[in-house]
């Protein structure tokens, strides 16, 4: 007959015996693994061409409008004219809408455009209203804008196109328009 004592002892045995054999954390070791991520949230935006409405002759009124305008997707030019206010094309050849190439996005990420800071073509004391906007993006729709309205569009990359159509208006003014290059500008802000 067995004694309690001799089945404790051999369960402390057994015990002893499970712990020799069990992995010592002595033989653990570290290796510190680092963790770097790199941001590029600078586009490259380059300008291709630059809003010309070619040479026009422009006749304006004290009170009536006329108005030469642009197609973002085409760049072809037209005329509303109404008299005595007129715009009449002597040589579009050097008439383009205005188009800028975006690079070094995120495929399929959401872009922010903005078309702000518009300085109205002026010349001689006399000015055209710069307005009308629309852009094509990808050769996509044409979509009418409005200066410092955010729109946007989606990166397909590796160079994505945004063309911008507008319009010039003459003035109502007594004083005639002098020959003379109207320059003009504005900005294109674009960001995630």
């Amino acid at each position: 007959m067995k004694t309690p004592f001799h089945k404790a002892s051999l369960l402390a045995a057994v015990a002893v015996a499970a712990i020799a054999f069990a992995p010592s954390m002595a033989q653990a070791q570290t290796e510190p693994v680092t963790a770097t991520v790199e941001v590029l949230n600078a586009l490259t935006i380059t300008e291709v061409d630059p809003l010309d409405f070619g040479i026009v002759a422009a006749i304006n009124d004290p009170v009536l409008v006329a108005t030469l305008s642009i197609d973002a997707a085409t760049g072809t030019l037209a005329t509303v004219n109404n008299a005595p206010a007129v715009f009449a094309v002597v040589d579009n050849t050097t008439a383009t809408r205005a188009q800028i190439t975006i690079e070094d996005g995120a495929v399929g990420a959401l872009l922010n455009f903005e078309i702000n800071n518009v300085t109205n073509p002026t010349f001689g004391g006399n000015s055209f209203n710069l307005t009308g906007w629309e852009t094509n993006y990808n050769a996509g729709a044409v979509t009418a804008r409005a200066v410092a309205t955010p729109f946007s569009y989606n990166f397909a990359g590796p160079i994505d196109t945004l063309n911008i159509g507008a319009e010039i208006r003459t003035i109502p003014s007594a004083l005639p328009y002098t020959d003379g290059i109207y320059p003009g500008s504005f900005d294109v802000v674009v960001s995630y």
